[in-house]
């Protein structure tokens, strides 16, 4: 079993930022909070660590703006000695073989396969989530029920940020917002940018769908095992899209799911902002103590809506970010001149304003 000093793995965490010199903005990461949570201990042990690899010129610090304080923090940086000795230990665990059943594997491969961070890897195998089972797991399953046209996506970048954070930290992941402001896309995005290696099943969680149908769905895609057995043997990205009408055995399994060990699978919920109280799964203890992460998700800034219709007078389009408040479905539909079409509780008058100020286009010189 490998395992490693905290010195070691905070050199493991700072080389994926070894060249974040010489920004404006830093990641929360590269704080002394950041480190604390990606290597796993209490910000307490940081400075007297973090000290000692600063006189052994491993580190150094800097003052630094990071997104969501509002004075300039100290970040941490490799120096070159440091970026060096991370690499001496990243060879070190790509080369080093583990067997089960008389079959060896590297950890290299094994963080290939799982599509694990260094620090994921050494802190799994640390507490025996390596199993044999998994190791056997047969090719890579990927079921969607949606449909998804990204044809425009802007802005989203701290969400983004947010849902990396939880895909390395957490299990559950809740994606809050009124209709059509792009929860879906948010989490079509994050896919393709990420590129899981575990398998994904995405759900569409439509109006009255029974629990039982989820399980028998997944008995078809991994045989007689149960929702729960089947996370926990086989990594797997589970998506429940569109969560908001639902009877009081899907509440139950998912309230279950979120106090259940999962494994090395995650849960993404999408959910909207008027789901009824009884119908929500988890409580703001499990907030509070992590098992479930939110992200609110609002419409877009007005610079990033301005980017949707660039084409229309200024005045109309000012009226128009007052009317639909920088939903991106609203927005999207008038560029594609499909609102008509758009399921969004809009009256009529409202649509027909919306329209109009469309077409008021800035006239070429």
């Amino acid at each position: 079993m490998m395992r490693l000093k905290v010195q070691e793995k905070i050199l493991l965490h700072l080389y994926d930022y070894r060249k974040y010199d010489n920004r404006y903005e830093y990641p929360l990461e590269m704080t002394q909070q950041g480190i604390a949570s990606s290597v796993g201990i209490s910000v307490t042990h940081i400075p007297r660590n973090i000290k000692k690899m600063i006189e052994d010129d491993l580190v150094y610090s800097k003052k630094g703006h990071v997104n969501g304080k509002k004075k300039r923090v100290t970040v941490y940086l490799l120096t070159p000695k440091g970026i060096s000795a991370a690499k001496k230990i990243i060879d070190a665990i790509d080369s080093m073989e583990i067997e089960f059943n008389d079959k060896k594997i590297t950890l290299g491969e094994l963080k290939k396969r799982f599509n694990l961070h260094y620090l994921e890897l050494i802190q799994k195998m640390e507490r025996g989530e390596i199993n044999e089972k998994m190791l056997k797991m047969g090719p890579r399953i990927v079921f969607k029920e949606v449909n998804i046209i990204d044809d425009f996506f802007v802005d989203r970048q701290s969400e983004l940020d947010e849902m990396e954070r939880w895909y390395h930290n957490g299990k559950f992941l809740c994606v809050i917002g009124n209709q059509g402001v792009g929860k879906t896309a948010l989490i079509n995005r994050f896919i393709s940018e990420k590129s899981p290696a575990e398998n994904i099943v995405w759900f569409n969680v439509y109006r009255g769908r029974k629990w039982e149908n989820i399980k028998e769905v997944f008995r078809t895609l991994f045989g007689g095992n149960d929702v729960l057995s089947t996370l926990r043997d086989y990594p797997t990205l589970l998506i429940m899209d569109g969560y908001f009408d639902v009877d009081d055995e899907f509440v139950s399994a998912m309230q279950s799911l979120v106090h259940e060990d999962l494994n090395m699978s995650r849960i993404i919920v999408t959910m909207r902002s008027d789901t009824p109280y009884y119908n929500r799964f988890y409580t703001l203890a499990d907030v509070a103590e992590n098992r479930v992460v939110e992200i609110r998700l609002g419409g877009l800034p007005y610079e990033y809506a301005r980017k949707v219709l660039p084409d229309v007078k200024e005045s109309a389009f000012k009226r128009i970010y007052q009317l639909c408040k920088g939903n991106p479905r609203v927005l999207v539909a008038l560029k594609n001149g499909s609102i008509d079409n758009v399921s969004m509780p809009m009256p009529l008058d409202q649509i027909q304003l919306l329209k109009f100020l469309a077409s008021q286009k800035v006239q070429e010189k």
